[in-house]
């Protein structure tokens, strides 16, 4: 499997770019299948871009997924967030970003013809974390900034993409990166240690909200020099634990950014893994 050059193509443009809500960020990008039979609503897929949640990496690349998905009949929210860095974000804002985006689907599909009892979230990288914590934010503490609020919009099921889905995992296992990535990221984000900062994690690390009650589809790629390569496993391993159904497929020879290209050898398994996820 060759090395995706994902990042270098221009992405299709989203039919429509919509605020949820006043801050210049808190936007996201709308595909939508074309030629859609009157009264017909289409499944919806709630996109969450990687980057390390950081600001210089925004939702553009995921245009190339997101149209590729809108070609197999399925809607496509990719939701805009505040990043850590020149954008504002880290806790708690881009987690509230995220929830706010997220349950703005529910106005969405006052406007477009979106099915609300065949919703999936699914995020790649930095994204499948807080994709996978949506999943479980029906479990954050009432007391912390980002708890509090019941979800709008309810789960059909998960899928990570080379996710972190879970921070302390990430952290645990940090050894075994080799880009240029290690559990500092993770620290920026939060603003510290899980020991420094124990609420924090509670109320943002999905592997402590679990179980979720949805089904978790786990993709990645045998090449990944990103994302530690035991942490499906692990994922997988503590989630069954509480009762979730998960299902963990490593790609041969795909790499971090093959997973959200729709020209790679592997985007046939990510659209088993959303098909898996609706059901």
């Amino acid at each position: 499997m060759q090395t995706s050059n994902v990042l270098e193509r221009t992405p299709p443009e989203a039919d429509h770019r919509i605020h949820y809500g006043t801050g210049a960020l808190q936007f996201g990008d709308l595909f939508l299948p074309k030629n859609l039979p009157f009264g017909v609503r289409v499944p919806l897929v709630v996109f969450v871009h990687g980057g390390w949640w950081r600001s210089e990496y925004d939702l553009a690349h995921a245009g190339h997924l997101c149209a590729a998905l809108k070609e197999q009949g399925y809607a496509v929210w990719s939701i805009e967030y505040r990043r850590v860095g020149y954008t504002g974000g880290g806790w708690p804002t881009t987690f509230q970003d995220v929830a706010a985006g997220f349950d703005f689907c529910r106005e969405l599909a006052v406007s477009y013809p979106l099915d609300m009892e065949r919703v999936v979230a699914m995020g790649h990288s930095a994204g499948g974390h807080l994709a996978f914590w949506l999943a479980g934010r029906h479990h954050v503490p009432h007391d912390s900034p980002v708890g509090g609020i019941v979800p709008l919009v309810g789960l059909r099921g998960v899928v990570s993409l080379a996710g972190a889905v879970d921070l302390r995992l990430t952290c645990d296992l940090a050894g075994y990166f080799t880009f240029a990535h290690d559990k500092t990221e993770v620290y920026t984000l939060m603003g510290g240690s899980p020991k420094q900062l124990p609420d924090r994690y509670r109320g943002g690390n999905p592997g402590e909200l679990l179980p979720f009650g949805v089904p978790q589809v786990l993709l990645q790629g045998s090449n990944d020099q990103q994302m530690p390569p035991e942490l499906p496993a692990r994922w997988a391993e503590q989630a069954r634990r509480q009762g979730d159904r998960v299902t963990v497929t490593i790609i041969p020879g795909a790499d971090h950014f093959d997973l959200i290209d729709p020209l790679s050898k592997a985007w046939p398994v990510v659209l088993g893994g959303v098909k898996r996820a609706m059901l």
